[in-house]
């Protein structure tokens, strides 16, 4: 999941996005998380949202590299 657009957050987003984590967890689903901005770091950090299991990388490029894509570069 790529929130790098994501420009406002508020506690009913975050919860959500943790309960869609959550969800997909039992779906058999690993999500990676990307495009965290400070601000929605905070706002999980002051609602006590433990985001230590979910896997999370700063960009989707990082992410998409974790799992097997590379940039393929025409010569």
């Amino acid at each position: 999941l790529d929130i790098s657009g994501v420009q406002i957050v508020d506690t009913m987003i975050v919860n959500n996005l943790f309960n869609l984590v959550q969800a997909l967890r039992l779906l058999g689903i690993e999500t990676t998380l990307t495009g965290i901005r400070p601000e929605i770091a905070q706002t999980s950090v002051r609602l006590g949202i433990d985001f230590r299991k979910i896997n999370t990388k700063a960009t989707l490029e990082q992410a998409l590299e974790e799992i097997g894509f590379r940039r393929v570069m025409n010569k």
